[in-house]
């Protein structure tokens, strides 16, 4: 797959938008173990409940940016390992944010921390929000560095507010602001083109 399907692109991570064509490896991805454990989720969808998810989330975009995450092969061709998501708050100028790795081969090697950077650069710069937040379960801790080397920073913790393996766990908080970002300006360059 050629990069024309990104909007943003970094170290070998490629951000775009999501493709019903993807439906079935986005459910995949969803219900491995990994993922349901680090979202503190009790069950899997089925393939069909997931496809008219999607279905939904492709007619009705207002209220969240959705993103599929790439990873550039040795060949050159980019290969979907995962997804992210901005639950935005148009009132305030905020958003939550969602990721995951559904890919193994995507996990360990720093992909999770470009592409959240990416999506702060989208976050920031094109979409002018004010903040991105998130919560991350405690013991998730190669989640928490990954998000603080995106940029977060931790502002709290609500305890036992979730699962963990059958047990109760805390959430750390954390968020992002304009004002801290230190990442590639990468919205700024496509934008601009010639003109930087």
């Amino acid at each position: 797959m050629t990069n024309s399907n990104m909007w943003l692109t970094h170290d070998g991570v490629g951000l775009g938008p999501l493709r019903a064509d993807l439906a079935e490896a986005y459910w995949r991805w969803e219900s491995s173990l990994r993922v349901m454990a680090g979202y503190g989720r009790l069950g899997a969808e089925t393939l069909s409940e997931r496809t008219a998810g999607l279905d939904s989330q492709l007619r009705h975009s207002d209220s969240q940016a959705r993103f599929t995450i790439y990873q550039e092969t040795d060949g050159g061709e980019w290969d979907p390992v995962g997804s992210s998501s901005l639950a935005l708050d148009h009132r305030y100028g905020t958003a939550e944010f969602f990721i995951y790795l559904g890919e193994e081969t995507a996990r360990g090697r720093g992909i999770g921390t470009t592409a959240t950077t990416l999506v702060l650069d989208w976050a920031f710069h094109l979409a002018q929000l004010r903040s991105v937040y998130l919560s991350v379960i405690a013991e998730n801790t190669a989640g928490v560095r990954a998000y603080e080397k995106a940029g977060f920073k931790v502002i709290g913790t609500r305890r036992r507010s979730a699962w963990w393996l059958g047990r109760p766990a805390d959430e750390i908080l954390m968020d992002a602001v304009p004002e801290d970002y230190a990442g590639p300006r990468l919205v700024e360059a496509a934008v601009l083109g010639d003109r930087l």
